[in-house]
């Protein structure tokens, strides 16, 4: 009797260490992506470490603990989506270590712009109507396609890196404190759609590659600094301000 139950315990020890063991694997290696996790890591810090539930500014496991608002697909964070936060600090530099991500939104509530937020096609990345600020960061996915920073503080010039980013369709940055010279970098955004600074503190003269803007349909430019001549292609635009 006392051999059978010696047999049992061990088995039972057995059994408890082979679970130790694999919770042991899952803080070790995380499920989520290491690239990931120090993107939102860094992300988080550079905002000012706000009122997110799980959120923490070194090391997590955001696919495994749930962070408020992360949405994954096995390993990969795919989205990051945040109700009313009213987000101050700054984006940092990193956003380009996202592996996979396809979206980040701070809305209001769960609809954005008439359109539910779950049924946004492409790369969507929304931070309007915040307090962030500092500069624009230069580190950008390149699969980026929407990208609104419009009614922020962001001050500082518009990065020259903006010509990596393709597949760009829609950008606005429009209310913000940006200063300086449009960079010349728009050769390659020929998908460019529609575009909108507006109401910053941009200055000097709209530089020539904008003429490479082909399918181009708004362009707002009203209440900055710019001096010169208006490219004489960019007259054609329908939605030209």
């Amino acid at each position: 009797m006392s051999s059978k139950r010696s047999g049992m315990e061990w088995k039972n020890l057995n059994i408890f260490f082979g679970f130790l063991l694999i919770y042991a694997a899952r803080i070790s290696f995380g499920l989520t992506n290491p690239s990931d996790v120090a993107a939102i890591n860094s992300l988080y810090a550079a905002l000012g470490s706000p009122l997110l539930p799980g959120w923490i500014a070194s090391g997590g496991d955001p696919c495994a603990e749930a962070w408020q608002g992360v949405q994954c697909n096995g390993s990969d964070i795919m989205s990051i989506v945040l109700n009313g936060a009213n987000l101050g600090g700054q984006l940092g530099d990193n956003l380009g270590m996202f592996a996979s991500i396809k979206a980040i939104l701070e809305v209001s509530c769960c609809v954005l712009n008439g359109v539910k937020i779950w049924n946004i096609d492409g790369y969507f990345w929304d931070f309007s109507n915040n307090q962030i600020g500092g500069n624009i960061p230069s580190n950008l996915p390149v699969t980026m396609q929407n990208f609104f920073l419009s009614a922020n503080q962001f001050s500082g010039s518009i990065p020259d890196s903006l010509s990596s980013l393709t597949m760009l369709t829609d950008m606005s940055l429009n209310n913000n404190n940006l200063s300086g010279e449009i960079p010349d970098a728009f050769q390659s955004l020929s998908g460019l759609i529609n575009l909108d600074l507006s109401n910053n503190k941009l200055s000097g003269s709209l530089p020539p590659s904008m003429e490479n803007l082909s399918s181009l349909t708004t362009l707002n430019i009203e209440n900055n600094l710019f001096n010169g001549p208006i490219p004489e292609k960019m007259l054609s635009i329908p939605s030209f301000k």
